[in-house]
């Protein structure tokens, strides 16, 4: 937990950037790791996206937030978003998702660019330099949304050396980035090449139905629900 002072708020890091979920941000004593990578692995539910929702939305007036999709396409994500209660209005998309895996060709708009694939690695580092260029001057949030189907749809080799750049690259300019991944999809081995160069690991559990999360530096689980407000800390 943050140190407090009688009377006073917790002291907050300055090196950190606001999760979107005010009571989380006081036990992580101000957010995630700024700059940073942070790898978030749990179910594949939707307590495990509202996190990554609340991250995106949060932005504020001077930071972009991104959404590199390769699960489902970025109006699947904007509508379950808003079921509970978050707008994603004024975020970016790659859609690597809706060319290849979804209902087919799809048109870019100013807020969401096409990407044929997963498996087109090279197209999204291309698709993430336009988004470092573009937000010169801004802080940046990203999230990958799901990391767990990049993994399924290239070679081992291509991931550690995509991760390897874009994990640099991000940090570099100041961003903080959260990677989904899938609980129980991947092996230790290849689990353990996802985990490395992470500048924290999040877990997501699910306790009988009830879900905690769990972070490195915090000794308690942290009890969470998803309602239509999304993720309440109980």
């Amino acid at each position: 937990m943050a140190e407090t002072a009688p009377g006073e708020m917790p002291i907050l890091r300055k090196n950190r950037t606001s999760t979107g979920i005010a009571d989380l941000d006081i036990i992580l004593e101000g957010g995630y790791p700024s700059p940073g990578n942070i790898l978030v692995v749990g179910p594949g539910g939707t307590e495990k996206a509202a996190f990554a929702y609340h991250f995106a939305a949060s932005a504020g007036p001077n930071e972009n937030a991104y959404i590199i999709c390769a699960t489902t396409s970025p109006a699947n994500i904007i509508s379950k978003a808003a079921t509970m209660g978050i707008d994603l209005s004024r975020v970016f998309f790659i859609d690597c998702y809706s060319t290849t895996l979804g209902s087919g060709e799809v048109k870019a708009t100013d807020r969401i660019r096409v990407v044929p694939g997963p498996s087109a690695l090279n197209d999204v580092s291309l698709m993430l330099n336009d988004a470092i260029k573009e937000s010169t001057g801004k802080n940046m949030r990203v999230v990958f949304d799901t990391l767990s189907t990049f993994v399924l749809y290239n070679p081992k080799d291509s991931i550690r050396k995509f991760l390897s750049v874009i994990e640099g690259r991000l940090t570099s300019v100041g961003a903080t980035t959260l990677y989904l991944v899938d609980e129980g999809v991947h092996d230790k081995q290849l689990l353990s090449l996802l985990e490395h160069g992470m500048d924290g690991i999040y877990t997501l559990a699910d306790r009988g139905g009830k879900f905690v999360l769990m972070v490195p530096e915090v000794e308690m689980e942290i009890p969470i629900r998803v309602g239509p407000s999304g993720i309440t800390i109980v």
